[in-house]
């Protein structure tokens, strides 16, 4: 017989598979000293004093959301490291499918340093419910990446979620019960990647290694064609496998290809999973509504046959989320050596099935810091219309950290 809970009161959906964070103070240390070695080798960190300052600055016991973009694998390693700097112990919100890595070993490690999950996608009222304890609590900082995953697309932002706003605001709601003048800010924070060294034979190695798995011709082009006709080989496979046959008149342009590869792949999950997703929300929002229900699904009692199904709609759902990140514009617009690394990277994840690939040489990384935002400021206007508040306040911290960005382009 199941324990009644003590409140008569259900649990919140996605109770039992939440972590939360079990900050372990020598952990996080040795964590922060490995990764302090490992960005003097491998990413040189630039952090202007005078915008340090405005991080340890703030003060003591209000709420803190720390919103960085979201471009690299070294991210939330460089957040660990500014939260050494900055004396101030952060908290970070993960995807809940990094802690089953490592046949579970690698959650013990993220909640050891800092770490809780999130079902993207799902209804994970404990996550939530958590991330706004985290705040109101007012002793460590929230980290929040409001674009939701790793697109490697690190000069052009991607839309943000607006869940970090709303996380600050109730936050304020709740404390102000019993501190009538208590606040939380959101603190916008950029990081901007480039190579230390020109990196234009590191480039053609990578590619022609491609090349060669894909029997491609490679002859007569410039490197930036050549990675468009690798995408372009790439996504004939994926439409090959998902039964996909383009309008050759309709479809020309790669861009078009992709956008309607991805939407007929969501499209194949959803026909059997029809109640579970916003048909109006964007792509990537849908597959993450799709998978959460879908690991959910997995918990169950299933037959192989059903298992082995939903690892595979899973897959297929992968597939779209990294097929968001297939901008080919990003290159043609600007064929840098940044930019093509970050399609090399792309590409040799789709080629190779490699979770996370591997940075092409050493790097700069520029790591600013803006002027925090006091929530407070918008609570009257939040209690009276909270949708259009999240929506505004995201464009504008969007708005903010792409100009972080730019000053580093």
């Amino acid at each position: 017989m199941a324990l009644a809970s003590t409140n008569n009161q259900p649990s919140p959906k996605g109770s039992a598979s939440f972590r939360p964070a079990r900050p372990s103070p020598w952990l996080l240390k040795l964590a922060q000293t490995l990764i302090k070695l490992d960005l003097d080798r491998n990413n040189k960190l630039h952090i202007d004093e005078k915008e340090l300052e405005i991080l340890r600055r703030l003060p003591e016991g209000t709420g803190l959301v720390i919103t960085p973009n979201h471009a690299d694998e070294m991210d939330p390693r460089l957040c660990l490291d500014l939260s050494r700097r900055s004396m101030k112990r952060f908290l970070l919100m993960c995807n809940r499918e990094a802690f089953n890595e490592i046949y579970g070993l690698a959650g013990i490690g993220l909640q050891g340093i800092g770490y809780f999950s999130v079902e993207r996608g799902g209804h994970d009222t404990a996550a939530k419910r958590y991330a706004i304890d985290v705040v109101s609590g007012g002793r460590d900082a929230l980290v929040i990446f409001p674009e939701g995953e790793i697109f490697y697309l690190n000069e052009s932002l991607q839309p943000f979620h607006s869940g970090a706003i709303d996380i600050g605001m109730q936050a304020i709601i709740e404390r102000r019960k019993s501190d009538p003048v208590w606040t939380s800010y959101i603190l916008p924070i950029s990081i901007k990647y480039r190579y230390a060294e020109p990196i234009k034979n590191i480039l053609q190695k990578r590619v022609e290694k491609m090349e060669r798995t894909l029997h491609q011709d490679r002859s007569g082009h410039e490197l930036s064609k050549r990675l468009r006709l690798l995408q372009a080989k790439l996504l004939a496979q994926e439409e090959a496998a998902y039964h996909i046959s383009p309008d050759a008149d309709r479809l020309a342009k790669l861009t078009v290809r992709i956008e309607h590869a991805r939407r007929t792949i969501l499209e194949q999950v959803e026909e059997k999973n029809t109640s579970s997703y916003n048909s109006q929300a964007r792509t990537i929002d849908q597959a993450w509504q799709v998978g959460a229900h879908l690991r959910e699904k997995l918990e169950g009692n299933l037959s192989p046959d059903e298992e082995k199904e939903i690892k595979a709609e899973l897959a297929a759902l992968t597939e779209v989320e990294q097929l968001v990140s297939w901008q080919p514009q990003y290159v043609e617009t600007k064929p840098s050596e940044d930019r093509m690394a970050e399609m090399v990277l792309k590409l040799e994840r789709e080629l190779y099935r490699i979770k996370r690939p591997k940075q092409l040489a050493r790097r700069n990384v520029y790591l600013r810091i803006a002027e925090p935002i006091d929530l407070s400021q918008y609570l009257d206007e939040y209690l009276v219309n909270p949708h259009a508040v999240r929506h505004k306040m995201a464009e504008q911290l969007r708005d903010t950290i792409q100009d972080l960005i730019n000053r580093d382009s």
